[in-house]
């Protein structure tokens, strides 16, 4: 794993290449690609046989292919890869590229940023992105964050972004530069709403179902499958969370009811939450309102915090949790936000 001293190395590694001499240069390739396969031989001896990505048996080794070690399944009989499934399936890229990538990601640098360092063109750096993003989303479909004990819920809005596209001339706003505020008064569709719900003890959840104030069916759409049943709920108030209670049977509270123990009965942990995913927010420049998910998954992850979040990743992002996302087609449309 690279550590945060070591972020500029493989752009200095290519620098020196590009200086080279021409008789230089297919030495050191040589050399290089030489401890790559050395490295590959070792990692994958130690590795143990995945199961197969089409029925799920055991496999045994059967030889090698330029992508590396091959599997056959014994029960099936289908060869695959290591990557099978995967969204690092047929990656050009190693697993430092990649590693950096999510680094990236994590400490929101610029897509053109990344591209510049790592030398590749911006439309690979945003494809490498988000199929980190959506392996992070469907690590949370897989296994979904379940909040027990003391829950906060409220909702944060950002405005509606557009970042990336060009708006018609005859679209009904101008477009908007960064820093930019809402053009009518108060909370209005111009803006999109976030609810996030945060356990005491960490766990966290952020998902956009719509603009402005959420409904009591899209509250139920958020939440319902996110709350255990020995919860307590507490919240602003807003009438589509009393909803929340019936169909969870969790007892819902809301903070701001004279006698409540201001001590105990808060929600200062969802307005914290809410002031980590505004100045990540901020870091990236604002996002397109169509990727707002993804986004919200990547922060809802770091909030929850722990240490080696980038190898956790990258973990998911080898395993086959869902073989749709390798493509770039499935990068761009599949499970948007259109709202």
């Amino acid at each position: 794993m690279w550590g945060a001293g070591m972020a500029n190395k493989l752009a200095r590694l290519i620098e020196l290449i590009q200086k080279m001499p021409e008789d230089c240069v297919e030495n050191a390739l040589n050399y290089v690609t030489g401890i790559v396969e050395e490295v590959e031989k070792e990692k994958a001896k130690k590795e143990p046989e995945p199961p197969c990505p089409h029925c799920d048996s055991k496999s045994v080794r059967n030889g090698q292919s330029k992508w590396g070690q091959r599997f056959l399944c014994s029960a099936c009989g289908k060869t695959f890869g290591r990557r099978a499934g995967s969204a690092m399936k047929s990656s050009h890229y190693g697993e430092a590229v990649w590693k950096q990538v999510i680094r990236d990601t994590i400490d929101g640098v610029s897509l053109d940023a990344t591209a510049s360092a790592l030398k590749v063109s911006h439309s690979t750096a945003f494809n490498m992105r988000h199929k980190i993003l959506l392996a992070i989303d469907t690590a949370e479909q897989a296994e979904p964050t379940r909040l027990s004990g003391v829950c906060e819920l409220d909702d944060t809005y950002v405005l509606e972004s557009f970042k990336g596209r060009k708006l018609p001339s005859d679209f009904w706003r101008k477009p908007r530069k960064h820093g930019a505020v809402a053009q009518k008064r108060g909370l209005s569709d111009e803006y999109v709403a976030i609810c996030t719900a945060i356990g005491r003890d960490g766990s966290a959840v952020a998902k956009t179902v719509n603009r402005a104030t959420p409904s009591k069916d899209e509250v139920l759409a958020v939440y319902a499958d996110k709350i255990a049943g020995d919860a307590l709920l507490l919240c602003d108030g807003a009438k589509s969370f009393a909803a929340l209670g019936e169909v969870t049977g969790c007892p819902v509270v809301d903070v701001f009811e004279d006698g409540r123990q201001p001590g105990f009965y808060h929600i200062n942990t969802a307005n914290n939450f809410h002031s980590f995913i505004k100045e990540r927010y901020n870091q990236y420049r604002g996002v397109a309102t169509k990727y707002l998910n993804r986004y919200n998954g990547l922060f809802a992850r770091l909030y929850r915090g722990g240490e080696n979040q980038v190898d956790e990743i990258y973990k998911m992002l080898c395993r086959g949790l869902n073989s749709k996302h390798r493509t770039v087609k499935d990068v761009k449309n599949l499970d948007l936000l259109w709202v």
